[in-house]
This record gives C-alpha cells, sequence and structure tokens, in this order.
C-alpha cells in the first residue's frame, strides 16, 4: 500500500474543507468547469455511487476513529485510491481529512466553503433528519441503505477530528457546536498561505482569483445544484417509492405462501391418498 501512496501523481489542486450543506456540491461542479478535470465529490459519491465506491467508503469509515498505525496508513490509502486522477476534492469524508489530504497533495489549496451559521444548520439538520427517517425504510434499496450505513458509520472519525467528546451522530444536539468546531479543526491544520475561503453567493470572481484562472466566457450562472428546497420534496418521494416497494414485496410474500400452502396442501392430500390406499 504503502508504494500506491508514494507513486500517486499530485494532479489534485483543490481540497474543499467545508461541511456538507455549504454549498460544497455546487462547488464541485464549479470546480469541474474551471478546472477542467473529475472532482471527488464524497457525498454524491456516497449516496449515487454504484456498490464498489460505496463499500470502499464503508471500509474507510470502519477504520474510524483512527487509533493505529493501520488505520492511519489505511486511511491514506482509500483516501488516495478515490481521489486518484481527480483536480479536487469536496465534502466529506475529505472535509474531516484534510491534514491527511494535504500529506498526499502539498501543493493543494484548501478551500473551506462557508455559510450563515443559522442557515447552515437548519440546512445540515434537515439533511441528518432525512438520514434518520429514510435509513428505517432503506432495506429494499442496498445502495440507500450503504449510504446511510456510511453517513452513521463514518460519523465516529467526526469528533476526533474536530476536536468535541465522542458522541452519536442523533440526536442532533450532539452536533450543535460543529461548525464552529470544524472551523478551528481547519485552521489548526492547514498552513495560512493554503487557507482560502469562499461563499457560493458570490459567484464566479473571487473564486476564479482564489485559482487564479479566468472567468468562465461565454458567461455562464454559478452552478446551484441540491438547494435545501429538494430535501423535504426528495426525501418524501425516496419514501414513497420505498413504502410502494414494500407493499409490492409484501404482496409477492403473500401470493407464493398462499399458493405454496395450497400446493403443500394438494400433496399432503395426494400422500394421505396413496398411502391409504396401499393400507387396504
Amino acid at each position: 500500500m504503502a508504494t500506491d501512496i508514494a507513486t500517486t501523481e499530485s494532479t489534485l489542486k483543490v481540497i474543499v474543507a467545508g461541511l456538507p450543506r455549504t454549498g460544497t456540491t455546487s462547488m464541485t461542479r464549479a470546480l469541474e468547469i474551471l478546472l477542467k478535470g473529475k472532482v471527488f465529490d464524497g457525498g454524491s459519491a456516497s449516496y449515487t455511487g454504484d456498490a464498489h465506491l460505496q463499500q470502499q467508503m464503508l471500509e474507510l469509515a470502519l477504520h474510524c476513529p483512527t487509533k493505529t498505525l493501520v488505520d492511519r496508513t489505511f486511511v491514506l490509502y482509500r483516501l488516495a485510491q478515490l481521489t486518484e486522477g481527480c483536480v479536487a476534492s469536496s465534502d466529506q469524508p475529505g472535509c474531516y481529512f484534510v491534514e491527511e489530504l494535504l500529506q498526499l497533495y502539498p501543493d493543494a489549496k484548501v478551500i473551506v466553503t462557508v455559510r450563515d451559521k443559522e442557515s447552515w444548520w437548519a440546512s445540515y439538520s434537515a439533511l441528518w433528519q432525512s438520514i434518520h427517517d429514510l435509513y428505517a425504510w432503506s432495506w429494499p434499496s442496498p445502495q440507500l441503505r450503504r449510504f446511510c450505513q456510511f453517513s452513521f458509520e463514518f460519523w465516529r472519525r467526526v469528533p476526533q477530528a474536530v476536536g468535541i467528546p465522542p458522541c452519536e451522530a442523533w440526536p442532533m444536539s450532539n452536533q450543535e457546536g460543529l461548525y464552529d468546531a470544524h472551523a478551528e479543526y481547519v485552521r489548526r491544520v492547514v498552513p495560512s498561505n493554503r487557507l482560502f475561503y469562499f461563499n457560493v453567493k458570490d459567484g464566479w470572481k473571487p473564486l476564479c482569483e482564489i485559482l487564479n484562472v479566468p472567468v468562465p466566457q461565454p458567461y455562464e450562472p454559478f452552478p446551484h445544484i441540491f438547494p435545501r428546497s429538494w430535501l423535504a420534496k426528495g426525501t418524501s418521494e425516496i419514501r414513497a417509492r420505498l413504502r410502494r416497494r414494500v407493499l409490492a414485496t409484501g404482496l409477492i410474500v403473500a401470493i407464493v405462501t398462499w399458493a405454496g400452502g395450497k400446493h403443500m396442501r394438494r400433496l399432503l392430500e395426494r400422500m394421505r391418498s396413496l398411502l391409504e390406499k396401499r393400507t387396504h
């Protein structure tokens, strides 16, 4: 594993260290446009990734919190795998492994996406509420199940990274101090000359200045992806689909059970009839 890490090309130019729900999905698309390359968006990957990618992220979560040399080595190896060939990393797990990503990519710029704290908390809480609500319904969807599992499993890294007492992700009251603790964590592990802050509401100009690239021409609006308004609507739609799948599964089980029971009764009747004939 060490060889793989050592020979990984340092193509990663940007580490987006902002918390989930600070515009990281929009930032991912903006960086794809400006840097003309692939961005590893861990938040999206944990939700929409294929089974292999989701399993890779779950394996990363199983080494959290990092306590041993094996844990730390595996984390570096897996982060190198996930970001290999990418121009940037966005969202979690990277926003809680900033120091480790800088170890892999020491020349990368760290950009912290920021947002009004109250607005962020409302959106971030809504995200976790969705994860919590969908988890109970996720068993008919292996992909959704893996996403929910990763969300809860990976949380074990968060208190360790940002320096808060160990706690569970739920209830949300456990996470109330996260925004400020994370801000302090980033300041602690990132050299000041590599640390930048950006609000997606400010559009292209300040981001292009950080990256020293021109504003896209012809001009196009700055991306606005996965807004908070989608969370409630999207969660309701997903829950409705899962309920329909559960009902359909239940109906199939009932039909099979009924048909099987009917077939079994006929088989028993035939066996009994044959036995009666042999005894006469």
